[in-house]
């Protein structure tokens, strides 16, 4: 369920007062530590290498990505010119609700289950050459989330979440307990990793926070989740901030 990516990053942090404007659909805010002057915020298609513009900066460091209200539509056009670039034998399928928000041997039991999910993609801030170098974006609680998160899970965490955005075709329900004993690699060592999906889904966007709740920390010092809960919101939290990871 995490989206986390791995490399040692620079990171650039950035407070953003956000909102989610409904009439609009959109995210906005202003990235304080962002210099590098107005700019587009873009994904690239993994196989032709193909740039999607999803958002823009402004020269005052204002961030406003568009939340399309067609937005499935839009993905499937996208998907379909992928797969025209894509090796031979693999295929582009959309993931439902009971794929997404799933455990690893518990059930969770879901209410339209097969419903489809999209979401956005990895999202970056592009250079004055409309390249992806200006950072990676992450809507967290704290820059170390953030940096959990680019590294893969590994490193410092403590409680708090992020977020994802995702799109769905209709009305769906998950709720669940995931349940696992999870080894720390010292020897016999391990901890209870509990994750609680608790999910009312609509129809188009939602707001899904992964909240962090509780860590445990091993005889070596690591840190890892060890209570964790998936919840839909309705609105962005007060408290929320925006993360640009780059080299």
């Amino acid at each position: 369920m995490n989206s986390i990516r791995s490399v040692l990053f620079l990171v650039l942090t950035s407070t953003i007062s956000s909102n989610l404007t409904q009439a609009q659909q959109a995210l906005s805010g202003k990235i304080y530590n962002y210099n590098g002057g107005p700019t587009e915020v873009i994904s690239f298609d993994r196989f032709s290498n193909e740039k999607h513009s999803w958002g823009k900066i402004t020269g005052e460091s204002m961030l406003s990505i568009v939340l399309e209200d067609q937005f499935l539509q839009k993905v499937k056009k996208m998907a379909e010119e992928a797969q025209k670039n894509a090796p031979s034998g693999f295929r582009i399928n959309f993931r439902t609700v009971g794929e997404t928000f799933a455990c690893t041997y518990d059930e969770v039991e879901t209410e339209a289950g097969n419903t489809v999910v999209t979401g956005l993609p990895e999202l970056t801030l592009a250079d004055e050459m409309g390249n992806p170098a200006n950072g990676i974006l992450y809507a967290a609680s704290s820059k170390e989330i953030a940096d959990w998160l680019y590294n893969y899970g590994d490193g410092a965490i403590g409680p708090g979440y992020y977020l994802q955005f995702y799109y769905l075709e209709g009305p769906a329900k998950a709720k669940g307990d995931c349940v696992l004993e999870t080894f720390t690699g010292e020897g016999d060592e391990s901890y209870e990793e509990m994750t609680r999906i608790d999910l009312d889904l609509q129809a188009g966007w939602n707001i899904i926070r992964y909240g962090i709740e509780e860590v445990f920390t091993s005889s070596t010092g690591k840190i890892y989740p060890s209570q964790m809960t998936v919840t839909r919101l309705g609105d962005l939290p007060e408290d929320l901030n925006w993360f640009a990871l780059k080299d």
